[in-house]
């Protein structure tokens, strides 16, 4: 009885390690982490994805009270979150360029109230929900679930990593906040600049007219407009964006 007994407390300690990094990745992993998800199911799905994944996993067996276990277990969690946060790039990057591009229309005080990200402008949150829908598009709730699979792999339970090597990567990346929101708002930026600028024109020209009553709905006009022209090449830009994250999710990691 004893011996059955020591065989689930083992199991038990031993499938901790693995679930605490699935769960720190689904906390602040993209759609699982909406707030509309709730504790119980993103439990649920971690416990699943364990069980699914543990008889492929060697496991050292370490006391988790101990001081080596819970570095161990430490290291899970930052493992996990890191993995989190290289996905969650791509949002930040859509929040930058919707915020660049409401203030070129004039509409940088127009804001809702985001339950994830707090007050964002109304272009924000309308890229962030249409990357919600190219990512479910192109399959990312399955290749998510082939990545967290794939860690395991690439980052083994116990395995050495070079921290400066990942850090160096993870820095790398996190430039993409703002070269991705350059990619998307740039079209539109510079066409609402020309726009500012024959606006400005014609003021010189007519000091009389009122710019103000004339400009402020011709520039959120033109921006809707510019909007709607650019929005399959603002697509294919998220696309490559989350294309590239799940790549850099496998690719961060330097082992030593």
């Amino acid at each position: 009885m004893s011996l059955i007994l020591d065989d689930v407390v083992q199991l038990l300690v031993t499938g901790l390690i693995p679930f605490l990094r699935i769960s720190a990745m689904l906390l602040a992993a993209p759609l699982v982490s909406l707030n509309v998800v709730s504790v119980r199911i993103r439990a649920a799905l971690a416990l699943v994805l364990t069980i699914f994944i543990y008889p492929s996993l060697t496991i050292p067996i370490i006391d988790p009270v101990s001081g080596e276990g819970l570095i161990l277990i430490t290291r899970e969690l930052l493992t996990g979150l890191l993995f989190a946060v290289v996905l969650q790039i791509v949002n930040a990057a859509l929040v930058v360029a919707g915020q660049t591009i409401s203030m070129s229309m004039g509409l940088g005080m127009a804001q809702t109230i985001d339950p994830n990200m707090g007050r964002v402008p109304v272009i924000a949150s309308f890229l962030v929900v249409m990357s919600t829908l190219i990512f479910l598009s192109i399959g990312g709730h399955l290749i998510l679930i082939e990545l967290i699979m794939m860690s395991f792999e690439v980052m083994p339970i116990g395995g050495s990593i070079s921290l400066s090597g990942t850090l160096a990567n993870f820095i790398e990346w996190s430039s993409m906040v703002f070269l991705g929101a350059v990619l998307i708002a740039l079209p539109i930026i510079l066409t609402m600049m020309l726009i500012n600028l024959c606006l400005g024109i014609v003021t010189r020209a007519a000091p009389a007219l009122n710019i103000f009553a004339v400009g402020f709905p011709a520039m959120v006009l033109a921006g809707m407009l510019l909007l709607m022209v650019f929005l399959v090449n603002v697509n294919l830009r998220i696309e490559w964006l989350w294309i590239e994250a799940f790549t850099m999710a496998q690719d961060i990691w330097v082992t030593s």
